[in-house]
C-alpha cells in the first residue's frame, strides 16, 4: 500500500547506530549483518501485527518474521508455504489445506491448525476492524475448521473458486493461537526465517537474527538484518556506494545514473510493481463531475511522465489497479492522450480555459511523487487547469494529509486483480482514498469470486476494470520498474513486483 519514509535525520542516527556495533548483533559478535535500507516509513504506527501493516515499511520486518499459507510468485502463480496442498470439494465450497508439520514459532511453541483458524477469524472479526476484510469479502459467512493439528479448512457461503489466491493478501501472515494486537504490535512470535531482536515505533534501526528452528532448510542464509530508512536519494546512493549498506530496496531514479557501471553494485529491475495514483473524492466538486474526472484523465500523457518521473524505468496505466501489459487486463491499450478531448469535456462541465483551480497535495512518499506531482500540474495546464501543488513533510503526509484532502498523490503495491480492484473502492474498504462507493461495483466483484467458469468470471473482472477506468477517482499514468541496488558480494535476494513481498532468507553477503 502506501508508503511513509524517515527524515534524514532518522535515517543518520540509525545508520550510526548501525556503524557503531560494527554491523552486528548480538545473535554473534562475528556475524555481518546484511544491511537494508528501506524507503518507507510508518512512523509511530510502526508494528510487528502482520494483520495491522501500515505501509510497506512494515513489510520489511512482518514478511521476514511471519510466514503465510500461500505465496505467489512474479507472475501471481500460487507457491505452497505453511501449506503443502490444498483442494476443493465437489461443491466448490470446502476447501481442505494440508501443513507443513515440525514447525514452531519463534517463542517455541507448535504450530497447527489452530493458529491458522484463529489468523483467519481474527482478520475476519468486524469489531478489528483490519484491512483484510475488504479484500476478503468473498470469504464473509465462512467457517474455518480444524479437522486435525495439521488439516485446516475453510467453508464457504458460495464457491469461491480463487479463495486461495484471495488469502495470499499481505495481511495473512499466520500468527499463534490467542495472540491481541497488543501482544504482537510490539513483539512478533511468527514461523519466518527471522526472530524480532531491536524492535520500537518510530525507531532508526530494526535488528532481525536469524531463526535457528527455521523450518525451510539452509535457510535463512544471512546471520541477521539491520533494517533502516532514508528520505532522501542522495544519502541512499552515498549508503550503498560506500558500503555502508548492502540493499537499497528501491533506487530513486534520478540516481539510477551514479550507480550504473560500479562494479561493486549491481541493479535489479522488477516488471511492473507499484502503481503511482492521482486519487481524488468522486463525492466533492469539481471531482463530483465525471466529465472533469474524464478531463484530467485524457490531459495526462502518460509516456512522456513516465519519460520525465521514472527516467523510463516504468510502464502506462489505465487508471484501475491491473497494468495494460497483464494478461489480466481488460484492454492492452491505455487510456490516449487527447487535449482537445480533454478541453471539450471540461466546456460540457462549464469550465472555459483557466477557470478550474484547486489544490494539490503530494510528498516524496515514494521516489518520483513530487515530481509526478508537479508534471500533472503542468499537463493540467495545458487543457486549461489551474493545479496547485502543495508538497507537504514526506513524515507526516500518511497520517495528516492523505485521506483528509480531496486530491493527492499516492502509491500501491501491485496485487492480484481481485485484490488489487478491492482495496481501495469497495464500500467496506479502510482505505477508501477516492471516496467510490458503487454497490454494482462491489457486487461485481463478489459475482466473480463466486464464478466457477474461469472464462465468465475474467468477464467480471474485467466489467469492474472497466467502470473503474471510465467512471472511478483514481488516475493511475503508470507502474514503476522498481530498481534495487545490491553490492556485488552479495547473492540470492530477488526484488518481487510486490514491494512488500520480500525474500530476505535468501540473501547472504560475503
Amino acid at each position: 500500500m502506501m508508503s511513509r519514509r524517515l527524515k534524514t535525520s532518522g535515517w543518520a542516527a540509525g545508520l550510526a547506530a548501525v556503524m557503531a556495533m560494527g554491523g552486528t548483533t548480538s545473535a554473534s559478535a562475528d556475524d555481518h549483518c546484511v544491511r537494508v535500507l528501506g524507503y518507507e516509513w510508518s512512523g509511530e504506527k510502526q508494528s510487528m501485527d502482520p494483520a495491522d501493516m501500515q505501509s510497506g515499511d512494515d513489510g520489511y520486518h512482518i514478511f521476514a518474521v511471519y510466514n503465510r499459507l500461500i505465496d505467489v510468485d512474479q507472475n501471481f502463480q500460487l507457491i505452497p508455504e505453511l501449506a503443502t496442498d490444498w483442494s476443493v470439494s465437489e461443491d466448490g465450497k470446502t476447501w481442505t489445506f494440508n501443513l507443513v508439520q515440525g514447525v514452531t514459532f519463534h517463542d517455541g511453541t507448535a504450530f497447527d491448525s489452530g493458529d491458522v483458524v484463529y489468523t483467519f477469524e481474527r482478520l475476519m472479526d468486524p469489531e478489528n476492524g483490519f484491512g483484510a476484510r475488504a479484500v476478503m469479502s468473498s470469504l464473509e459467512g465462512a467457517t474455518f475448521g480444524a479437522p486435525d493439528a495439521n488439516t485446516f479448512t475453510i467453508t464457504t457461503v458460495e464457491p469461491v473458486a480463487t479463495l486461495p489466491m484471495v488469502i495470499t493478501n499481505k495481511f495473512s501472515n499466520i500468527v499463534a493461537e490467542g495472540a491481541t494486537h497488543e501482544d504482537l504490535r510490539l513483539h512478533g512470535n511468527g514461523t519466518g526465517p527471522f526472530m524480532q531482536e531491536t524492535f520500537e515505533p518510530n525507531g532508526p534501526t530494526r535488528i532481525l537474527a536469524a531463526n535457528p528452528n527455521y523450518w525451510v532448510e539452509g535457510q535463512p542464509k544471512a546471520p541477521c538484518l539491520e533494517i533502516t530508512v532514508a528520505q532522501e536519494s542522495v544519502a541512499a546512493i552515498s549508503a550503498i556506494k560506500s558500503g555502508q549498506v548492502d540493499l537499497v530496496l528501491n533506487v530513486d531514479p534520478t540516481g539510477i545514473p551514479a550507480l550504473q557501471g560500479d562494479a561493486d553494485i549491481n541493479l535489479l529491475e522488477t516488471g511492473a510493481s507499484n502503481s503511482m495514483t492521482v486519487s481524488m473524492w468522486v463525492d466533492t466538486a469539481p471531482f463530483d463531475d465525471n466529465r472533469v474526472r474524464e478531463a484530467m484523465k485524457y490531459g495526462v500523457d502518460r509516456q512522456a511522465m513516465i519519460d520525465s518521473v521514472l527516467l523510463g524505468y516504468g510502464e502506462v496505466g489505465n487508471d484501475n489497479p491491473v497494468p495494460p501489459s497483464s494478461p489480466d487486463a481488460y484492454t492492452s491499450e491505455a487510456r490516449a492522450y487527447d487535449v482537445e478531448k480533454a478541453k471539450a469535456l471540461l466546456q460540457e462541465a462549464g469550465y472555459g480555459p483557466g477557470e478550474l483551480t484547486f489544490d494539490f497535495y503530494t510528498a516524496e512518499g515514494v521516489p518520483g511523487m513530487v515530481n509526478m506531482a508537479q508534471t500533472f500540474a503542468q499537463m493540467m495546464g495545458d487543457i486549461g487547469i489551474n493545479v496547485n501543488v502543495i508538497e507537504t513533510p514526506a513524515d507526516s503526509f500518511w497520517d495528516d494529509v492523505w485521506l483528509t484532502q480531496p486530491i493527492v498523490t499516492s502509491a500501491w503495491s501491485r496485487r492480484p486483480p481481485a485484490s488489487a480492484l478491492s482495496v481501495a473502492y469497495t464500500q467496506d474498504a479502510k482505505w477508501k482514498e477516492t471516496h467510490w462507493e458503487r454497490p454494482d461495483y462491489d457486487a461485481l466483484l463478489l459475482q466473480a469470486a463466486t464464478t466457477i467458469d474461469p472464462a465468465e468470471r475474467a468477464d467480471l473482472y474485467n466489467q469492474a476494470q472497466q467502470m473503474l477506468t471510465e467512471e472511478g477517482g483514481v488516475i493511475i499514468p503508470m507502474f514503476v520498474h522498481q530498481v534495487v541496488g545490491v553490492r556485488a558480494n552479495c547473492t540470492g535476494y530477488q526484488p518481487h513486483v510486490q514491494n512488500f513481498n520480500l525474500n530476505f532468507e535468501t540473501i547472504s553477503c560475503d
